[in-house]
């Protein structure tokens, strides 16, 4: 099966060959050739890489890389995007670089969008709206925003998709993903960052955001978590406007937190937005399960009547009862100082395997994290530590789901505007009121019957599968030919490694024995065909020796 599953790849790249010659391109004047030797793609466009100049330069090599994304276009610039948002799993250095990555696109031409909008509404644009504004007010890698008035008189903000943009972004994901495979074959080195794990995330994440019908979705749900917070605000859908790349918004007139000159010069009460805002994310998050992913300045405004005003859902992140639990759990573990207790949550939510170094993951981790012991509350930002402690754990092969990163940047990011808006906002002491009341819910009466309901219920099926289950494993004992099967990721990288050596050598033989005929060739009667004096079949064998000795 595996020399099947190599050709599909191989022929994924054939397919896709003028694209994927492009990328190699790409990464080769920014200086990746030796990457893309190792990976063997040097010669699958032969041509092509040994024509290119390396136009790197002295630059640093994240440097090089976030120019290289930038040059291939929407796909890459937002996977560089995702791999910034993974400090556990890529170097800081390259994350702090990655940041930088901005979409630089053209807007597209209002015939364009127009065309767009009828299509998908299925009537012209004129008839949708009492007016459409012509000139886009933002324009991104997948969509383009404009405002329109409604025929009722409602202000609101559409987001189209750019016309295409699904077939480019599949196309690249499927070349990233065969290139990661590649990465983790042939550099060894990379695969403690899981390359074909985060390409797997990736790609997971780009399919929603390309569906504006699960960000309309995800709106209205937020919406009803948060009708007990009235301060806050969430853009109205409109579904009769919205499709899966048309998404009609209410339009919000404030100012980003990210212009905090500007709140403050306004006279906001910023401590009780402060508060508002902290208390509805961790409601989001401990108890519904569901919150804004990228809760950054540009994405909070100040409305007019002094409201939060929150936009943008492409990405949203989501715990389940569990995990919430382990997440209220990990943020009393900082509260109260327990670093023991928080490294035997990250070992249960990261799937630790026995082999894991558990006294030192926590050595590791009780050391980095020894500096913040003795600090005030509100100088500590919970999120920082559970980043740096999801780093220690990735060290020690501890991988934690990509779903976590976006709950622990959001909490660091939360943290970080609180205190941008006021100085002595304590996160901790929000947190512990607030975490206090989950704990009470769960050992509430009713918890403990759901969840001796769903333990009844796994006793039951399990019931009547295992006496099933028994019998056969001791019908299998008993057959004839029984062996245990032992798999070992050493052993494959071993038999991976004899089999291109007998490869090699088996090649190598044939060089020569090529050769060596060519040799005898050269003694041939003078009635056999020459060229410049050589006997033709002595030049043609010397010429598959030298080929079968370069394929080696």
């Amino acid at each position: 099966m595996q020399w099947l599953r190599r050709s599909r790849q191989f022929g994924l790249a054939v397919r896709n060959a003028g694209r994927l010659r492009e990328i190699l391109g790409v990464f080769a004047r920014h200086g990746f050739t030796d990457v893309t030797e190792r990976m063997g793609l040097d010669r699958f466009v032969p041509a092509r890489l040994s024509s290119l100049i390396d136009e790197a330069g002295d630059r640093p090599s994240e440097e090089r890389l976030r120019l290289a994304f930038e040059q291939l276009g929407p796909t890459f610039i937002k996977f560089g995007q995702v791999l910034a948002a993974r400090p556990d799993l890529v170097p800081e250095t390259f994350v702090e670089e990655l940041k930088k990555l901005q979409d630089d696109v053209k807007t597209l031409p209002f015939e364009t969008v127009k065309a767009v909008v009828e299509r998908e509404l299925g009537r012209p644009i004129s008839e949708a709206f009492r007016s459409f504004e012509e000139k886009p007010i933002a324009a991104a890698s997948i969509a383009q925003v404009h405002g329109a008035v409604l025929h009722s008189g409602e202000n609101v903000v559409l987001k189209i998709q750019r016309p295409g943009i699904e077939g480019i972004i599949n196309q690249d994901v499927q070349l990233i993903e065969f290139l990661a495979k590649l990465l983790e074959r042939y550099v060894p080195e990379s695969r403690i960052f899981g390359p074909t794990i985060i390409v797997n995330e990736f790609f997971r994440t780009l399919k929603l955001e390309l569906d504006f019908n699960i960000e309309s979705n995800n709106i209205t749900r937020i919406t009803e978590n948060l009708r007990d917070f009235p301060d806050v605000r969430v853009p109205k859908v409109y579904r009769e406007y919205s499709t899966r790349r048309i998404l009609a918004l209410e339009r919000f007139y404030g100012t980003p937190l990210s212009n905090l000159a500007e709140v403050k010069r306004q006279g906001f009460d910023l401590k009780r937005l402060n508060e508002i805002g902290a208390r509805a994310f961790f409601k989001s998050v401990v108890k519904d399960g569901i919150f804004h992913g990228d809760l950054h300045g540009g994405n909070i405004f100040v409305l007019a009547d002094g409201k939060l005003g929150l936009i943008d859902f492409g990405i949203v992140g989501r715990l389940s009862r569990r995990s919430r639990g382990q997440f209220a759990s990990m943020v009393m573990a900082i509260i109260t100082e327990d670093f023991e207790a928080l490294c035997y949550q990250y070992a249960e939510l990261g799937s630790a395997g026995p082999a894991v170094d558990f006294e030192g993951f926590q050595r590791e981790v009780r050391n980095a994290l020894s500096p913040y012991l003795g600090l005030k509350a509100k100088e500590i930002n919970s999120g920082q530590i559970l980043i740096e402690a999801t780093k220690i754990a990735t060290k020690y092969q501890i991988r934690v789901p990509g779903d976590w990163m976006i709950v622990f940047k959001a909490l660091f990011t939360v943290e970080g505007l609180g205190r941008a808006l006021d100085p002595d906002f304590d996160m901790i002491a929000l947190g512990r009121e607030l975490l206090a009341d989950l704990v009470k819910e769960q050992v509430s009466p009713e918890h403990f019957a759901k969840d001796a309901a769903w333990v009844a219920k796994d006793l039951m099926a399990l019931s009547l599968v295992l006496p099933r289950q028994i019998r056969w494993m001791f019908r299998k004992w008993n057959a004839d030919g029984f062996a245990f099967e032992v798999k070992s990721p050493q052993l494959e990288a071993l038999g991976e490694t004899l089999e291109r050596n007998n490869r090699k050598l088996s090649l190598s033989v044939l060089a020569g024995g090529f050769a060596i005929a060519g040799a005898l060739s050269l003694s041939a009667p003078d009635h056999i065909h020459r060229f410049k004096d050589y006997p033709v079949p002595a030049i043609f064998l010397f010429i598959l020796s030298f080929l079968t000795w370069l394929r080696t």
